[in-house]
C-alpha cells in the first residue's frame, strides 16, 4: 500500500540521517587554509587554483546548459539556492560562483525567461576554522546574490532536505 511505502521510505531516511550524523563524528582533523591577506595567505598563494577554475568554466557552462531544468525550478520558487562546499577564503570562491551564475543566467536568456530570473542565494561552507572573516570582508560589493556562511563539515548534514538547487 502507499501508506506502507511511505513508512518504509521514512524509516530509510531516518537511518540515512543517523548514519550521516555518525559519520560526522569520525571526520578527520581539518587543516584550514591560511586566512587573512598576508604573504602566506591562501588569497596571495592560490593562482593555480584560480587557473583550474578558469579551465573548468567551460565544462560548467556546458553542464548547466544541458542539464539545468529551468521549468522545474520556476515552478517551485523564485529563489535559487547554491552551496559552495569547502569554499576558499578569498577571491577564488567568488570567481567560481560568478561562473555558475553567469551560466544559469545565459540559460534563462536563451529560453527567453529573463523576466523570471530567480534571486540567487549562495551558501559558503567550510570547517568552522575557515577564515570566514576574510571571506565575507572580501565579498564583491556589486554581487548578484545574497551570501551566507555555513560552518561545519560537509560529511555531516548542513541543510534541510531539498533546500538546495545546486
Amino acid at each position: 500500500t502507499i501508506l506502507g511505502e511511505r513508512e518504509r521510505e521514512r524509516e530509510h531516511n531516518l537511518r540515512e540521517r543517523e548514519m550521516s550524523d555518525n559519520d560526522s563524528a569520525t571526520v578527520p582533523e581539518s587543516f584550514p587554509m591560511n586566512g587573512g591577506d598576508g604573504i602566506y595567505s591562501h588569497t596571495k598563494n592560490s593562482l593555480y587554483q584560480r587557473e583550474a577554475s578558469n579551465v573548468a568554466k567551460e565544462m560548467i557552462n556546458e553542464a548547466i546548459a544541458e542539464k539545468l531544468e529551468i521549468k522545474i525550478l520556476t515552478s517551485t520558487s523564485n529563489i535559487l539556492r547554491i552551496a559552495d562546499l569547502g569554499c576558499s577564503v578569498g577571491p577564488n570562491a567568488f570567481i567560481v560562483i560568478q561562473n555558475v551564475l553567469q551560466a544559469i543566467e545565459t540559460k534563462y536568456r536563451n529560453q527567453c525567461l529573463t523576466s523570471k530570473m530567480p534571486e540567487f542565494q549562495v551558501f559558503f561552507n567550510d570547517h568552522a576554522t575557515n577564515d570566514f572573516n576574510t571571506l565575507f570582508t572580501s565579498l564583491p560589493p556589486d554581487r548578484p546574490y545574497l551570501a551566507a556562511g555555513v560552518p561545519g563539515s560537509f560529511y555531516g548534514r548542513l541543510f534541510p532536505e531539498s533546500s538546495l538547487h545546486f
